[in-house]
């Protein structure tokens, strides 16, 4: 099962009505429409949902703005949203959202993430990435197996350390660093890395148009975020935009 996130756009709607109206601006593109596999489909479930630090912002002249979509304007018997914190929101009118500070928040974040990176790497012997560990399975496919691979790159004290505070909860480094390796996550330029961090703050994997057209980074590749981005910032005030996690 994959998961993703699909920012929808809607025309002028209010909250209450806002699941009704992105249950029928998705429905062409639900996996199971029709009597075969729809080949349109992306999906074949969705809820509203924002991302953990990832929810949408409200500018503050607009914090508590009945048009926004939050737990207190949306029933409960239409979707169940639970509160958020300060300023945020699940969507709403693109003229209330402050999709700039969305943007600066997710390069806080990056660069709290690769402070909090160097600290650890400060006080630990360095770490080999996986990649090595594998390459010697393969080097010796017989008297090394993936499995102890994978097991002596995890040892490493560096390594260990990451993935106990994503157990933890650690507000750094979450759960995706105990499926994907740490130390080729930041063995990388970190300035292409953050101004990717940048072009993700709004947009989600897919878009899905007012005119009901859907793209994503899977078929558009790298130039999906510019579009998306371009797209967003030129929408209409009154225009509806809210993320909604999808599984296909």
């Amino acid at each position: 099962m994959t998961k993703f996130y699909a920012t929808v756009c809607l025309p002028p709607t209010a909250p209450r009505k806002v699941p009704k109206a992105v249950a029928a601006a998705m429905a062409p593109y639900d996996l199971n429409l029709g009597r075969g596999q729809n080949p349109f489909g992306r999906w074949d479930g969705w809820a509203i949902r924002a991302g953990a630090g990832a929810a949408f912002l409200a500018l503050p002249r607009h914090e508590g703005d009945r048009r926004l979509v939050t737990a207190s304007t949306v029933p409960r018997r239409k979707a169940d949203l639970g509160p958020l914190g300060p300023l945020e929101c699940y969507g709403g009118p693109r003229g209330l959202l402050d999709f700039d500070g969305m943007r600066r928040r997710a390069a806080r974040s990056y660069d709290a993430l690769l402070d909090a990176w160097n600290e650890l790497s400060a006080v630990h012997p360095p770490a080999r990435p996986l990649t090595e560990f594998l390459a010697r399975h393969e080097a010796d496919p017989g008297g090394y197996s993936p499995e102890e691979a994978r097991k002596d790159h995890l040892a490493q004290p560096l390594v260990q350390d990451v993935a106990q505070r994503a157990v933890a909860g650690d507000p750094h480094f979450g759960m995706s660093f105990l499926v994907n390796d740490p130390v080729a996550y930041f063995d990388r330029e970190h300035a292409e890395a953050r101004l990717w961090s940048v072009r993700g703050a709004v947009p989600g994997y897919a878009l899905l148009a007012l005119d009901g057209a859907w793209t994503d980074a899977g078929t558009e590749g790298e130039g999906y975020w510019e579009q998306a981005n371009h797209y967003l910032d030129g929408l209409d005030a009154e225009a509806v935009v809210l993320d909604v996690l999808c599984h296909s």
